[in-house]
């Protein structure tokens, strides 16, 4: 397989749109990575950049070590997976898998040997001799995935290619994409929006927003260590609940609450630098304990109530919604806890888990990044300084000449 080096990839649109900005990343052979992000922020952009489907504005892109910014796409020895199957429906499982081998040429035996091959890894033996038509969502998903195997291409990419399929095909064809690429041993490229697939999947995930990298890293480092507040509310589900309040005294207190939640020693000397300062204070749903777990008792220091507004029964586990202030909390608990009808829940932080992100930058204050600091605003021109310049009026015999040269052009 294949390594592939972006760096500091571009992609600007005519009219001046800048969809991808400075986009650098190593992957190593046979590295899984997912690149996810909601619609819009430039992951299906970059991707086809690899692909050679977009043209990179400028940076640049290698494979093996090999500059690849003008090779065709047929010449960077690439396969891709898109969001539809493109299965030729006149044509056999057998016959799809084989097509693209047959026009490279390739000997009949060996065709025969990686098709073969590769319905084994798939599953798809006994569907060979079927049509597409004859085939459930994740089989012709699967017969896309071997059309790319028996290529033996240096890079795979995929885009989306579970969107199509219902929830729970999805959830089994996640497990599928993961063991065919331990099979196959493939270095793999996989876009998403879907932030579950990132983290059940990847090796290393690259979180996009607007067209910019927000953190790169493996799943377990990103949920854990988010870098600014987009990431830690975009990864995880329900999403990280923000408390917005002030640091007073080794205390952090909420907005709209009358209680103060203790900071630890450790919690104390990461925000020394802000004493009196405003900050969010981010923990997970399911690292708020509920009062009448056994565990409460002793973190009763780091507690708080809030406004309970919606109970959510998932079976073993219950999400309760609910507000604080202008801040909306949701605890994640487990269903024995009878909590119908409660108007008002109090919880404790696992502070372990708890997370502080600068409020003005989104930012996370980490040991390493931990001075105080302010977002830049934009200022608008001063409006008496802005010149206008309004275009030469043109005589009546330069505006005729200007027309006759127009209707010339036209023709």
């Amino acid at each position: 397989m294949a390594t592939v080096q972006l760096v500091n990839v571009n992609k600007v649109y005519d009219g001046g749109v800048h969809a991808v900005h400075d986009f650098s990343i190593d992957i190593k052979d046979k590295e899984f990575i997912v690149f996810v992000g909601p619609s819009g922020c430039g992951k299906s952009t970059t991707l086809r950049m690899i692909a050679g489907l977009e043209e990179i504005s400028y940076g640049e892109l290698y494979i093996d070590g090999k500059l690849m910014n003008s090779a065709a796409p047929k010449d960077r020895d690439i396969a891709m997976v898109f969001q539809s199957y493109a299965l030729y429906p006149q044509m056999t499982v057998y016959d799809n898998m084989a097509y693209a081998l047959k026009l490279r040429k390739v000997p009949k035996q060996e065709i025969d040997s990686r098709v073969r091959a590769a319905a084994e890894i798939l599953k798809l033996t006994p569907y060979l001799n079927r049509k597409p038509r004859a085939l459930s969502g994740g089989q012709r998903q699967r017969v896309a995935l071997g059309r790319a195997i028996v290529r033996r291409p240096k890079v795979f990419l995929m885009d989306e290619p579970l969107s199509n399929l219902d929830a729970k095909l999805r959830v089994a064809m996640r497990s599928e994409i993961v063991r065919i690429h331990k099979e196959v041993d493939a270095t793999t490229v996989y876009v998403t929006h879907d932030q579950i697939e990132a983290m059940t999947m990847a090796s290393r995930i690259v979180v996009m927003k607007g067209g910019f990298i927000q953190q790169i890293g493996e799943p377990n480092e990103v949920y854990r260590y988010p870098n600014n507040m987009f990431v830690a509310g975009f990864i995880g589900t329900p999403a990280m609940n923000f408390l917005h309040g002030r640091v007073e005294r080794g205390c952090f207190y909420p907005d709209g609450s009358d209680d103060k939640i203790k900071l630890t020693d450790e919690q104390i000397k990461l925000l020394a630098n802000y004493e009196n300062k405003r900050v969010v204070y981010g923990i997970r749903p399911e690292n708020l304990i509920y009062e009448k777990d056994e565990r409460f008792a002793g973190l009763e220091d780091f507690s708080f109530s809030f406004d309970c507004n919606i109970v959510e029964k998932l079976g073993d586990i219950v999400n309760v919604h609910g507000t604080l202030g202008k801040d909306e909390v949701i605890v994640k608990m487990n269903s024995k806890y009878a909590v119908d009808g409660v108007t008002s829940v109090r919880v404790a932080i696992d502070t372990e888990y708890a997370r502080f992100f600068n409020e003005s930058t989104t930012n996370a204050i980490t040991p390493e990044r931990n001075a105080y600091e302010e977002a830049e605003v934009a200022v608008n021109p001063d409006e008496e300084k802005v010149v206008i310049v309004q275009p030469e009026k043109k005589g009546f015999f330069s505006t005729l000449i200007d027309s006759v040269k127009t209707k010339f052009k036209k023709k």
